[in-house]
C-alpha cells in the first residue's frame, strides 16, 4: 500500500465522507420503506371503507323540518304571470335528542374498523306555520299554498344504516316515515312523513326513536331554537368535533358521556329557510357537531412517524462506530458500515410487518431486541470487543427506547427530539475534545488514542 493510500485510508474526512456516502446510499431502501407504510395505510383505509359500506358510514343526522310547498310568482312577460313551486323549511322552537352508543370493532382479514350502534330518542315542539308567517318569510307573491302536501324531513347521511321501522308520532298521531327526502334541496338522502296542517298556526310536540348504524364519526346539527343533545357511550377516546364542544363532559377509560346545548343564534341561519337558498345546506352543515371514535394513533402512522427518524438514527449509530475507530486504532470497511444501516433499515420493515399481527408494543420490543441482538454480535466482531459491542448495544437500547416515546407523545416529540440530538452532539464534542485532526490524517492510527 502506498503512502498515499494509507493516508487515503485512515484520513478522518475521508472516513466522513464515506459515511456522509453510504447514508445517501441507504436512503434509498428507507424511502422504499414509507412507501410500503404508506401502501398498508391505504389498504387498511380501503379495508376500512369496504367494512363501513355494509354496516354504515359516517353518519351526519339533521332535522326534523317542516316542509310546506307553495307556488309563487316569480315574473311576468306577454302571455301573463311565471309561476315557480317552491317551499318553505320550518324549524323546531325546540328539539331534545338523548343517544346511547355501543362501539365494537370489525375486522376483515388483519384489519379493523370501529362500528357503532347508537340508539336516538328525539322529542320537540313545532311552532305550527301560518299563512302570514309563511308570506312575510318568501317576500314574493305567492299566489296558493300547498298544505295538503305538507310533510316533516330528516336528514340522514347513510340511510343504510337504518334498520328498523320508525314510528313518527305527530301531534298525538302516530305516523311512519317513508324513504327519500321528497325532493328537498335541503338534504340528498333521509326520510320523510306526510303531516297535517291547516295553516292556522299553534304548536306541535313530535318524537320517534331512531336506531342508526355507523362508523368512525356521528354529527348533529342544531336546528332548533333551543337544541339539547346528550349523548353516552361505550367508547374510551372520543373525539369531539364541529362548531360547538361539548359541556358538560366526561371521559373514562371505557366510557363517555356528553352534553351540547345551543341556541339559534349561534348559528347563520334562521326558524324559515325559503328554497331554493344556495348557502343553506352549507350554513346547516357548517353548525354542525358530533364526535368521532379515534383509534389511539395506528401503527401505520407510528411506523410512518419513525421512519422519519431513519437518517438521524443511522448518522448517530455511524458516529459511534467512526469514535470507536478513532480510540481504538480499528480500521472498518465501508461495507461494513453497510451492512450496520442494511440492519438498521430493516428493522421498520420488520416492526411493520409484526404490527399487522401482535400488538404494537410486543411488535416494536421483538423488532428492537432483533436488531440490537444482531448489530452487537456483529460489532463484538468487526469492533474485537464484546465490551465494545455491550456499549454499542446500551447506545442501540437507548435510541430504540428514545423512539418509542417519540412515537407515543406525539405532542412532545420535537422537544424530545431537540433534547436528545442536543445531547448526543454534546457527547460527541466532548469525547472528541482532545482530537489532533491534522495529525490523524498524516499517518496511520495504530497506536494513537488507544
Amino acid at each position: 500500500m502506498t503512502d498515499f493510500q494509507s493516508r487515503i485510508g485512515f484520513s478522518p474526512m475521508w472516513k466522513i465522507f464515506s459515511i456522509g456516502v453510504l447514508i445517501l446510499v441507504l436512503l434509498i431502501p428507507l424511502m422504499m420503506v414509507r412507501s410500503l407504510i404508506d401502501e398498508r395505510s391505504i389498504r387498511y383505509d380501503e379495508a376500512v371503507a369496504d367494512i363501513s359500506s355494509r354496516w354504515g358510514n359516517e353518519q351526519s343526522f339533521s332535522g326534523p323540518m317542516i316542509v310546506v310547498p307553495y307556488t309563487e310568482v316569480v315574473s311576468r312577460d306577454k302571455n301573463g304571470p311565471v309561476y315557480a313551486y317552491r317551499s318553505a323549511y320550518f324549524l323546531p322552537e325546540d328539539l331534545k335528542i338523548d343517544g346511547a352508543l355501543e362501539a365494537e370493532k370489525r375486522k376483515i382479514s388483519i384489519y379493523e374498523a370501529v362500528l357503532y350502534s347508537v340508539n336516538l330518542k328525539v322529542q320537540g315542539v313545532f311552532r305550527l306555520p301560518t299563512e302570514a308567517s309563511l308570506r312575510a318569510a318568501s317576500g314574493g307573491e305567492i299566489t296558493k299554498i300547498h298544505w295538503d302536501r305538507a310533510f316533516a324531513v330528516i336528514g340522514i347521511s347513510d340511510t343504510r344504516g337504518i334498520k328498523q321501522d320508525l314510528a313518527f308520532e305527530w301531534d298525538g298521531a302516530r305516523r311512519s316515515f317513508l324513504p327519500g327526502t321528497n325532493r328537498s334541496q335541503l338534504f340528498t338522502t333521509g326520510l320523510h312523513s306526510a303531516i297535517h296542517l291547516d295553516g292556522k298556526g299553534g304548536t306541535a310536540p313530535f318524537k320517534f326513536n331512531l336506531q342508526l348504524l355507523g362508523s368512525r364519526s356521528l354529527s348533529f346539527t342544531p336546528i332548533g331554537k333551543s337544541t339539547n343533545v346528550k349523548l353516552e357511550g361505550g367508547w374510551g377516546d372520543p373525539g369531539f368535533t364541529g362548531a360547538l364542544l361539548p359541556e358538560p363532559r366526561t371521559i373514562t377509560d371505557n366510557h363517555f358521556t356528553a352534553e351540547w346545548n345551543a341556541s339559534y343564534y349561534g348559528r347563520s341561519y334562521g326558524q324559515i329557510l325559503i328554497d331554493p337558498e344556495a348557502d343553506a345546506s352549507g350554513a346547516i352543515s357548517a353548525s354542525s357537531f358530533g364526535f368521532q371514535l379515534i383509534q389511539t394513533v395506528d401503527h401505520y402512522q407510528k411506523s410512518e412517524r419513525a421512519a422519519k427518524y431513519g437518517i438521524l438514527f443511522l448518522l448517530l449509530t455511524f458516529t459511534a462506530f467512526f469514535l470507536f475507530e478513532i480510540y481504538t486504532g480499528l480500521r472498518l470497511h465501508p461495507l461494513q458500515y453497510l451492512m450496520v444501516g442494511s440492519a438498521m433499515v430493516v428493522f421498520y420493515l420488520l416492526f411493520v410487518s409484526l404490527s399487522e399481527h401482535v400488538v404494537f408494543v410486543v411488535a416494536y420490543l421483538i423488532a428492537a431486541l432483533a436488531t440490537t441482538g444482531l448489530i452487537s454480535a456483529y460489532a463484538a466482531v468487526i469492533l474485537r470487543s464484546r465490551k465494545r459491542a455491550g456499549i454499542l448495544a446500551g447506545l442501540l437500547a437507548a435510541l430504540y427506547s428514545y423512539l418509542y416515546v417519540v412515537m407515543t407523545s406525539e405532542d412532545s416529540a420535537l422537544l424530545l427530539g431537540s433534547i436528545a440530538l442536543f445531547g448526543f452532539l454534546s457527547l460527541v464534542m466532548y469525547l472528541t475534545r482532545k482530537i489532533d485532526w491534522y495529525a490523524m490524517g498524516k499517518a496511520a492510527p495504530a497506536g494513537a488514542l488507544k
